[in-house]
């Protein structure tokens, strides 16, 4: 089928987890031998137009230029829709968006919305304060036609989903490239690179640097742990690079998609220390799909991160993970030192996390959920 995904406010290539996801449902859905046209944000110096990865790429921007203003791309997406008429519609949700679900109406064929963020008022939500003192609730509104037009949900839990839309609501959880990330990419060289002696366990974090993903938890375990010689930590993410702020590391900043998959394999434990007390959002639930924890277990490492459903699930205690409080260094950097001390362990739990990113977790997976999805409101 021809599919058109509108995911107008991400850049791809890019550095995000958004990017990459984007990218890899295109690239994933083109694979399974559907006709993929993706709307993304222009960026300097790209092509409006590209050919790439068996996807075509519309890139396109609005004015005024914030990411709020993304609904007035309508026009733009509407005259990609008729040079190229889709049998579906597919579009990332986002509070300003609707242009993919507008112009599918429009042009009667179904859509699938794609939630990867709430949709429904956390406790203490600003933006449900504002909205209340309009008196109709716009915004809530607004998001709620959205869900009623669309065809079919998808979203990692349903919590995130407004009640009305949870019946026709998919959970479909996010994965890693498997292909692309792989043990057997693990290099003396890469990690000669990174600063890593021979017989030094690489301890790795990847991802943002938000608040809530935890750097300040895994900093703050790397220092309890600076008397030992045979570890070193390495953060790739965030804007800044440079050594490693009172820990025997460095700090990578951020790094092309691309190139990832041979620093990942280059690790020997990865880490994931989410402190969730930050982020209102996840009183709703976890709804953050671990990008990091994906390629990590496809890289063949062991994780360490906190105790809280999904991630529960999807590194197991004992068998893909070790699973810590959040918030505590102490009870990190203890974690990294049992896994340290270990190879054996560290091995075990290295190769079940890659047969169960295999098995569970790919975006292959990923996408053949998706073309399900599209295939039963299509058919």
């Amino acid at each position: 089928m021809r599919v058109l995904y509108v995911a107008s406010d991400q850049v791809v290539p890019g550095r995000t987890g958004g990017s990459v996801h984007v990218l890899e449902v295109a690239r994933g859905l083109a694979a399974r031998g559907h006709e993929v046209h993706v709307v993304v944000h222009r960026s300097p110096g790209a092509l409006d137009v590209e050919a790439r990865d068996g996807v075509r790429w519309h890139r396109l921007d609005w004015r005024p230029s914030p990411r709020m203003f993304r609904f007035r791309a309508r026009e733009a997406v509407a005259r990609i829709a008729a040079a190229s008429p889709p049998d579906a519609v597919m579009e990332r949700y986002y509070n300003f968006g609707g242009e993919g679900i507008a112009v599918a109406r429009a042009r009667g064929v179904p859509s699938l919305l794609e939630v990867n963020s709430p949709a429904v008022d956390h406790p203490g939500s600003l933006k449900a304060f504002l909205d209340a003192l309009a008196l109709v609730r716009p915004l809530r509104r607004y998001r709620e036609s959205l869900f009623r037009q669309a065809a079919a949900v998808i979203a990692p839990i349903v919590d995130i989903v407004p009640v009305e839309a949870r019946p026709k609501t998919e959970i479909v959880t996010w994965g890693a490239n498997v292909d692309a990330f792989r043990p057997a990419l693990r290099s003396a060289e890469v990690r000669h690179a990174l600063g890593v002696e021979e017989g030094v366990i690489l301890v790795l974090f990847s991802g943002s640097f938000r608040p809530w993903h935890g750097v300040h938890v895994f900093e703050a375990a790397a220092r309890l742990l600076r008397e030992r010689a045979d570890l070193y930590f390495v953060l790739v993410g965030g804007k800044e690079a440079g050594a490693g702020r009172g820990y025997r590391g460095r700090r990578l900043g951020a790094v092309a998609y691309e190139r990832m998959p041979e620093i990942v394999a280059a690790a020997d434990v990865g880490v994931a220390p989410y402190d969730t007390a930050r982020l209102r959002q996840l009183r709703l639930g976890f709804y953050w799909s671990p990008l990091k924890i994906f390629e990590y277990m496809a890289s063949g490492l062991p994780t360490v991160t906190i105790p809280r459903m999904p991630l529960t699930d999807i590194v197991r205690e004992g068998a893909e993970a070790l699973h810590v409080r959040e918030g505590d260094p102490v009870a990190l950097a203890r974690a990294i030192e049992r896994l340290a001390d270990d190879a054996t362990l560290r091995a075990r739990m290295g190769a079940s996390a890659r047969a169960r990113v295999v098995e569970r977790y790919s975006w292959a997976r990923h996408c053949e959920q998706i073309e399900r999805v599209l295939l039963r409101i299509t058919s």
